[in-house]
C-alpha cells in the first residue's frame, strides 16, 4: 500500500523539467470507480503523482538534503479519469527554485489526451531529515530513475476503450471521505468532520518520521463532499467536479487530529457552481480551497 506513485523517471533536467510514467493497474491500492462503475485511479492522486515527480527533480538536484511539501496551488484541473490499463505520461516543469521554495506546473496525459493539470504550484523546502532517512529516500529514487527515450515511451500510452476495461467487482477501494456530517443547510452550507487515524494506509510513506495527512487526500475528501453537498441541495442540474482553485495548506494535519470542514456556496451560475471550503483543527485554519463544479457533459 505504498503512497509513492511514479513508476519510472524517464527523463530529467535538474531544476528545469522531469518526465515519468505511472501505470494504472489492478494492483494499485488507491483505485475507485467512475459513475458507470469503471475502475480508475483516484482523481486527486494524479495531482499527488505529479507533485511527487516534481519533488524528485528538486530533491535529487539538492542532494536529498531538503524536500518540498504542499503549500499553494493556483489551480488543479481534472480533465478526465485515468482507467485501469492506461499509462499516465507525467511532465513537471520547474519554474523557480531557490533555497527555500520551488514553483512548478505539471500535466498528466494518456496518449495525447490531457487528464490532469496543475498551475501555479508553490512548495516550501524543508529539511529532509525531518521526514525520512536519507538512505531510504535515495533508495526510492534509485528504484525509479531509469532514463529512456521519452518519444518512444509516449507512443505506448493510449486510451483504453470501454469494451476492453475489466469491470472487477472485487476492487479494493480506499475510502477518502469525511466521517460524518455535523450540520447541513441544503444549498447553503455544510459542516463535516474527519478524524485522522494511523489506520490510514498512506501514513507509512507520508512521511515515515513525520506522518501527516497528504493534501491530495484531503482534496479528494473535499471532492466527494462536494457531491454530498449537491445531493443534499437537490439541484436539478447534474454536476461534476472540474477543478480546485486557490489551494492553500497552512499547517500539517497529524494522526489524532479532528478536522472540521466548513462548506459554503461562493458562486452559482448556469455554467458553474463554486463551493468555498475552510478546514480547521482545534479552531485553527489548516487549509482553504474553492471547488468548481460544472454541469455534466460540458
Amino acid at each position: 500500500m505504498r503512497f509513492l506513485f511514479v513508476d519510472r523517471i524517464v527523463e530529467s533536467s535538474p531544476g528545469q523539467l522531469i518526465r515519468g510514467i505511472k501505470h494504472v493497474t489492478s494492483n494499485d491500492t488507491f483505485l475507485t470507480v467512475d459513475e458507470q462503475g469503471r475502475p480508475c485511479f483516484i482523481p486527486s492522486l494524479i495531482g499527488e503523482t505529479l507533485g511527487q515527480l516534481a519533488a524528485w527533480n528538486v530533491m535529487a538536484l539538492q542532494g536529498f538534503t531538503h524536500r518540498p511539501v504542499a503549500g499553494i496551488v493556483a489551480r488543479a484541473s481534472m480533465h478526465r479519469r485515468a482507467y485501469v490499463g492506461e499509462t499516465l505520461l507525467l511532465e513537471s516543469f520547474i519554474e523557480h527554485l531557490d533555497d527555500s521554495v520551488m514553483q512548478y506546473h505539471s500535466e498528466a496525459r494518456v496518449g495525447s489526451e490531457l487528464v490532469f493539470s496543475i498551475d501555479g504550484a508553490l512548495g516550501p523546502l524543508l529539511p529532509m531529515d525531518d521526514f525520512i532517512n536519507l538512505d531510504e529516500v535515495k533508495q526510492q529514487f534509485s528504484e525509479i530513475n531509469r532514463p529512456g527515450d521519452w518519444s518512444v515511451i509516449s507512443t505506448e500510452s493510449g486510451p483504453v476503450a470501454d469494451e476492453y476495461l475489466i469491470m472487477g467487482s472485487e476492487l479494493s477501494v480506499v475510502p477518502m471521505t469525511f466521517d460524518r456530517i455535523c450540520s447541513s443547510q441544503p444549498g447553503i452550507s455544510l459542516i463535516a468532520e474527519k478524524r485522522i487515524s494511523r489506520a490510514a494506509p498512506y501514513f507509512a510513506d507520508h512521511f515515515p518520521k513525520k506522518p501527516v495527512l497528504p493534501l491530495t487526500v484531503l482534496l479528494e475528501c473535499k471532492l466527494n463532499l462536494a457531491y454530498e453537498f449537491v445531493l443534499r441541495a437537490g439541484y436539478s442540474t447534474h454536476y461534476q467536479v472540474s477543478e480546485f482553485r486557490k489551494i492553500k495548506m497552512n499547517e500539517f494535519v497529524y494522526p489524532g487530529d479532528v478536522l472540521e470542514c466548513y462548506v459554503t456556496v461562493k458562486k452559482q451560475t448556469e455554467d458553474e457552481l463554486i463551493l468555498a471550503y475552510r478546514s480547521e483543527v482545534a479552531g485553527k485554519r489548516v487549509c482553504v480551497v474553492d471547488v468548481v463544479l460544472i454541469p455534466r457533459g460540458k
